[in-house]
């Protein structure tokens, strides 16, 4: 961030090659955690050697949920979990994460990771860490996941105090909150996510700390002839806290939204 010109471009081969879609770090750790977008993803962790030199090598994990290895979180065929259900979780270490097979989901579910439903957006909060999974839950209308880390993530005696994994919220209804990808976290504390739907409206909704949601903007414009609204995505705020800022894939554009969002409620 501080560099002043071209930097060396350096592979972080010991992340693992899946199809990556975003990710976050523990301040606090320098773990690393990733999510994987295809409708049987893992969802993954990098225990780095030094953290502030990734690429100097680390340890690619995926998560399992406690006494129930290759459960799947995604609620399609089977309610595995409510909402607002916490489960305790450990970590499998992955072998082989560079081959060029694209078979680190399924390996990792074979050994007893978790399935999910297309990782994607991905934020760190104060202490805890929320992922969307766009397409998951019983109606496919998307899912966000709440992941609060073991006060001893990634030691040896980590499954002393494991951390757990809730299902903070699960679309019950399209038009309460759909195909939730990108997402971001307001000074308050609300998890704000844009829908990524191809087919529909798309808005920019809101969410409490206890799961109540909440419409903040819709897309009024469609990009064809379907009527289908553009993608919104890259969701941010600014460094103070008054401005978020979000992208229309269609026709391409970032718009600043000011607050007070400090003071915003549902």
């Amino acid at each position: 961030a501080t560099a002043t010109g071209l930097v060396e471009p350096r592979p972080i081969k010991a992340m693992g090659r899946f199809k990556h879609e975003a990710a976050c770090i523990d301040p606090r750790t320098g773990v690393v955690y990733l999510t994987e977008d295809v409708a049987n993803s893992l969802f993954y962790r990098y225990l780095p050697v030094d953290p502030r030199h990734l690429d100097r090598g680390g340890k690619l994990q995926a998560l399992a949920i406690v006494e129930q290895p290759s459960a799947d979180t995604r609620n399609w065929e089977g309610v595995l979990w409510q909402q607002g259900q916490k489960l305790d979780v450990r970590w499998i270490d992955l072998n082989d994460v560079e081959s060029p097979n694209g078979d680190l989901n399924l390996r990792g579910h074979a050994a007893g990771a978790a399935y999910f439903a297309r990782g994607e957006g991905i934020h760190w909060a104060d202490d805890h860490l929320y992922f969307t999974c766009t397409s998951g839950g019983i109606g496919r209308h998307g899912q966000i996941m709440r992941y609060v880390p073991s006060p001893r993530e990634g030691a040896h005696d980590e499954s002393m105090q494991p951390g757990q994994i809730e299902l903070f919220v699960e679309a019950k209804d399209r038009a309460v909150l759909d195909y939730v990808d990108n997402i971001t976290i307001a000074p308050n504390g609300h998890v704000i996510g844009c829908e990524d739907r191809q087919i529909g409206t798309n808005h920019i909704k809101g969410v409490t700390p206890q799961g109540q949601i909440y419409t903040i903007a819709r897309n009024p414009e469609p990009h064809d002839a379907d009527d289908t609204n553009s993608e919104l995505a890259g969701a941010c705020f600014s460094p103070d806290g008054r401005t978020l800022f979000v992208n229309l894939y269609s026709p391409g554009a970032t718009l600043a939204i000011t607050g007070p969002w400090e003071s915003f409620r549902a």
